[in-house]
C-alpha cells in the first residue's frame, strides 16, 4: 500500500527546510576555514518584549527564547566553538513578579531535562552542561534538575555550555575573593603567591578566556555578566533584534566581523601582555 502523500505545502516547507539546512553546511565549512572562537558569551535579552509584540504572555516568550537557545547552541557546535555561556537568570530577577519568577523556574526544571532527555543537541554533538550560579538560591525541585543535567552530561566530550542561572558577575568575583582569603588563612595559599591566574582560577566561569560576548535586543549594557572575562579584549556585539528572533543571519555576521578584527585583537593582547611583563621585571624603587 502506498503511502499517503503529504499535502503540497508540506512538501514545499520540507524541501525548503533542506534547502536552508544545506545551505547553512556550507556556510559552516566557509567559516571554519578562518579562524574559530574558542569562547562566546550570550546575554539573552528580550524575551518578555518578544512577547509584547507578539501579543503573548511573558511565559511564552521565554519559551521562545528556549527554542532560539536550542538553534544557537547547534549552530556553535557546527561551527566547532568548544564554549558558550549564556545568561539564563540573574540574581537581581527574583525581585520580578512572583509568577514570573515561578514560571521561569518552572520552565528551567522542565526545560533542563528536555534538553538532556530529548534533544539531538545533546546526543549527536556530545554536548557538557554546567550551572554556573548562586545554587543557594534556588528551589529545591530546580536544583534537583540542576544536578541531574549536570551528571547526565559530565562524562560528555563535545561542546560545554555554561548555564548562569542566579548568577552576577559581582557575586562571583566576590565568591573568588572569599575563596583566596580562607585559601590564605587555611594555609593552602601563600599571600606572595596571589596573582591574576590564582584568581580567575576561583572564579564560577572557567576558562578559556572570552573572545565574543553578544547582547541581544539592542540594550548597550552587560547586566552584570562575565565583567572580569569581558575585560580580557573580549568581542563586544549589541544586536538590534530581541532573542527569540535572533537567526544564523545574526550569528553569521558575529562570526565574519570577529574573524576581521582578530590579527588587531591579537595585537593588543601581544602589546599588553609585553608591557605587563616589563612591569614585573622593572624593579620598584
Amino acid at each position: 500500500m502506498n503511502k499517503a502523500r503529504l499535502p503540497l505545502h508540506k512538501q514545499c516547507e520540507q524541501t525548503y527546510a533542506r534547502i536552508i539546512t544545506g545551505l547553512r553546511k556550507i556556510v559552516v565549512r566557509i567559516l571554519k576555514q578562518g579562524p574559530v572562537p574558542q569562547h562566546v558569551a550570550f546575554i539573552m535579552d528580550g524575551n518578555r518584549r518578544y512577547a509584547r509584540k507578539s501579543h503573548m504572555a511573558a511565559a511564552k516568550g521565554h519559551v521562545s527564547g528556549f527554542y532560539t537557545l536550542a538553534n544557537v547552541l547547534k549552530w556553535c557546535s557546527e561551527l566547532g566553538i568548544g564554549n558558550v555561556s549564556v545568561f539564563a537568570f540573574a540574581i537581581n530577577n527574583f525581585n520580578r513578579s512572583e509568577e514570573e519568577v515561578t514560571a521561569l523556574m518552572n520552565l528551567a526544571k522542565e526545560k533542563l531535562r528536555e534538553l538532556v532527555e530529548k534533544s539531538d543537541l545533546v546526543r549527536e554533538h556530545s554536548v557538557c552542561i554546567r550551572i554556573i550560579g548562586n545554587r543557594g538560591l534556588l528551589p529545591a525541585d530546580v536544583l534537583e534538575s540542576v544536578e541531574f543535567a549536570e551528571k547526565e552530561t559530565e562524562k560528555n566530550n563535545g561542546m560545554v555550555v555554561n548555564i548562569c542561572f542566579a548568577y552576577s558577575a559581582t557575586d562571583e568575583i566576590s565568591s573568588a575573593v572569599r575563596k583566596l582569603i580562607e585559601d590564605v588563612e587555611n594555609g593552602r595559599l601563600q599571600e606572595e603567591d596571589i596573582d591574576e591566574k590564582c584568581f580567575e582560577s576561583r572564579l564560577q566561569i572557567p576558562g578559556p578566556d572570552l573572545d565574543i560576548l553578544v547582547r541581544t535586543s539592542g540594550q548597550i549594557r552587560f547586566s552584570n555578566f562575565m565583567l572580569w572575562q569581558s575585560s580580557k579584549m573580549a568581542y563586544i556585539q549589541f544586536v538590534d533584534a530581541y532573542w527569540p528572533d535572533f537567526s544564523f543571519k545574526s550569528m553569521l555576521r558575529i562570526i565574519v566581523s570577529w574573524q576581521m578584527a582578530v590579527p588587531k585583537i591579537l595585537q593588543r593582547k601581544q602589546a599588553f601582555a609585553a608591557a605587563n611583563k616589563k612591569k614585573k621585571l622593572t624593579p620598584t624603587q
